[in-house]
């Protein structure tokens, strides 16, 4: 992880960022986590914490859902929304395994709330909630579960973990959005775009009862720009991460978050 005879400073990378998702073929055998893939996962992930580097998971919201209880290692689910139930490639808190053996090694969770027909696009796109009030509720009721995911594990006696709630700390909680590629219209109510401005109200109202995410971030910034989107610089006049001046350019406000 290090150049040849460097040191601290000359590391070749800060850390790892785990997006392990299923395929797209239905039939794939990586359309299931092995034990093995997560037990890795978790191990590696404990190795390169105690080596002073940042570990974090990127899980789509069926990977670490804190509104579903049960536990399963398959990635060819179904949501129980009466929604695209043709779409079978959800999960189901398979994610949870990794943060309940290894949590300490995680710093921070980045959940997809962009995942193909997910709870927040069917709440905003098919039951009419606000983008705002989705991104309030979703992480007051985080708030009020103690901060973490009631994960019925013994659903799968091969992982031997018991039932249990799993820590996932608002201090670690960072809402993933997609940038302007949602707005294409060959995707249609596949995904969820939600506005900065939406973001920016559900955050300060977070803010005002001491229960807002350690962060914001999105997918990908090869299409900054796309349909006059900049989210960049939008999620940072919400975080205030740095200036224009940081960067040393008059005409770029923000580097990717």
């Amino acid at each position: 992880l290090r150049l040849c005879g460097g040191g601290e400073d000359d590391r070749l990378f800060d850390g790892i960022d785990w997006d392990l998702e299923g395929h797209d073929n239905i039939e794939s055998a990586t359309n299931e986590f092995t034990k093995e893939c997560l037990d890795q996962m978790g191990e590696l992930s404990a190795l390169l914490k105690n080596d002073g580097l940042i570990v974090s998971i990127a899980p789509p919201e069926s990977y670490l859902d804190i509104t579903l209880h049960g536990f399963s290692r398959s990635l060819t689910l179904t949501y129980p929304d009466p929604w695209h139930e043709d779409f079978t490639y959800h999960g189901r808190n398979s994610y949870g395994y990794v943060l309940a053996k290894w949590s300490d090694a995680i710093d921070f969770v980045f959940v997809q709330f962009y995942e193909s027909y997910s709870h927040a696009t069917y709440q905003i796109s098919r039951l009419g909630h606000e983008p705002a009030d989705f991104l309030f509720k979703y992480t007051s009721r985080l708030a009020e579960n103690g901060q973490g995911v009631s994960i019925n594990f013994e659903e799968d006696p091969t992982v031997e973990l018991d039932n249990q709630i799993v820590p996932l700390p608002l201090s670690k909680l960072v809402w993933g959005f997609a940038n302007g590629w949602a707005l294409n219209d060959d995707l249609g109510e596949k995904t969820v775009f939600f506005d900065t401005s939406a973001v920016q109200e559900a955050y300060n109202r977070l803010v005002a009862t001491g229960h807002e995410p350690r962060g914001m971030g999105f997918w990908v910034v090869g299409e900054e720009s796309s349909h006059g989107v900049q989210y960049a610089a939008g999620l940072n006049k919400i975080l205030k991460i740095r200036s224009h001046m940081d960067l040393g350019r008059d005409d770029v406000q923000v580097e990717d978050i």
